[in-house]
């Protein structure tokens, strides 16, 4: 005796569980993969190469022996232009550099040597911020992956009983209005499925913009320690944003130091030579040393230092700010991920429970206890916890990476 069609399926859906969440194809990456892909093809990483750069050119001017380049002049003067052709000519060159101010070399050394310890921090920032919007958009692809996945096995059911009904009607076991409403409700199937399959191909598409990659990522992460009680929850210390924040604090401190020792236009030093000569006169050539050493004035530095205060200060705030931030982040997120916890179970039981009356209800419509609308209800509810329990799985991996995440801690 052959198995109706929708027999069969239902019996393959209790026999085998794991259906209901089809496993990971070996090639497909994982979140680390994604996040990695992402910043392997990140445009911002030329720009933080290139603050590396501008801080080691820098620190290198701070080594070198002149803090700017040598200069030369030269004058000569006749008196010809005059009229009175007295032979009077005077030729005068300098050759000078200026020459560093007590400390100023070390000081600068030392701001560029923080401002490249600052765009290391940033780059590890701007590394975890990207994690961050990997995580958000492979969370959106998951969801819309697990959605198309339940309506093909919609579908699948739907059809099995559109076909069992055809069956029925043409031998006299069913009437024509339940095979029309079985061939509705797989109709009904396919336009949910060519909806779910459109908006995975948007999430893919919007996760491939940053990843260079069309597979969905696994989003599984270890399973969290022990949640902090929420009140006593703090800031990561070696939080990136943190990190960043302490040095820009380091490199503005840096820059306001050596404000206060470049308090005037640097010193020159140099070497001049004159040669004074009239027609039958006994004049000759001279030979000195010259130098030029600026006074400070609080017209020049009085604005300068303010700015480098008023820079430390900013970054300070900055720093209180990240701390703020990042201590609320993380409660916020092991507030989201207990949730997450608890609704996955509730979510697990439901869809257990809910594919287990759909197998009554279609064994008591078979026997004639139940209207076919009953298997198709039953039939929907069951795929919609299967939905909800895919989704509050997802979201149960989304949040034990963002509670990581987070705490800085990059996959």
């Amino acid at each position: 005796m052959s198995v109706p069609p929708l027999a069969l399926t239902m019996a393959l859906l209790a026999a085998v569980p794991a259906l209901a969440r089809p496993p990971a194809s070996p090639r497909e990456p994982s979140f680390r993969d994604a996040v990695a892909a992402a910043w392997a093809r990140l445009p911002q990483r030329r720009a933080l190469a290139a603050r590396q750069g501008v801080a080691a050119a820098q620190f290198a001017a701070g080594g070198a022996f002149f803090p700017n380049a040598p200069y030369a002049t030269g004058t000569y003067i006749n008196d010809k232009i005059l009229g009175s052709n007295y032979n009077y000519i005077t030729t005068q060159g300098e050759l000078g550099t200026p020459v560093w101010l007590p400390g100023e070399g070390t000081a600068t050394q030392r701001a560029a040597a923080a401002d490249a310890a600052t765009a290391a921090a940033d780059a590890d920032a701007v590394h975890l911020a990207l994690a961050e919007q990997v995580l958000g958009l492979a969370a959106q692809a998951a969801f819309a992956a697990n959605a198309r996945d339940v309506a093909r096995r919609r579908l699948a059911t739907a059809e099995a009983l559109a076909a069992d009904l055809a069956h029925r009607f043409h031998v006299g076991e069913a009437s024509e209005s339940d095979a029309l409403a079985a061939d509705a409700e797989a109709a009904g199937a396919r336009v949910a499925l060519s909806a779910a399959d459109a908006q995975l191909a948007s999430a893919v598409a919007a996760l491939a913009a940053v990843t260079g990659q069309d597979a969905v990522p696994r989003l599984a992460a270890p399973a969290s320690r022990p949640a902090t009680p929420l009140a006593l929850a703090a800031a990561p210390a070696l939080h990136p944003r943190i990190v960043a924040a302490e040095r820009a604090v380091a490199a503005a401190e840096a820059k306001a130091r050596l404000t206060r020792i470049e308090n005037r236009d640097s010193p020159t030093i140099g070497v001049e030579g004159i040669n004074e000569k009239q027609y039958g006169s006994p004049w000759d050539t001279r030979f000195g040393v010259v130098f030029r050493f600026p006074f400070a004035t609080e017209a020049r530095n009085a604005p300068l230092r303010a700015a480098a205060e008023e820079a430390v200060t900013q970054a300070q705030v900055q720093l209180v700010l990240a701390q703020r931030q990042i201590g609320a982040a993380v409660r916020q997120a092991a507030a989201v991920l207990a949730g997450a916890e608890r609704g996955s179970a509730a979510a697990s039981r439901a869809a257990d429970e809910l594919d287990k009356r759909r197998g009554e209800v279609e064994r008591a419509w078979r026997v004639g206890e139940m209207p076919l609308i009953e298997v198709v209800r039953a039939d929907a509810a069951a795929f919609d916890a299967d939905l909800a329990r895919d989704k509050s799985r997802t979201e149960l991996d989304a949040a034990r990476q963002r509670l990581r995440l987070a705490e800085g801690i990059l996959p």
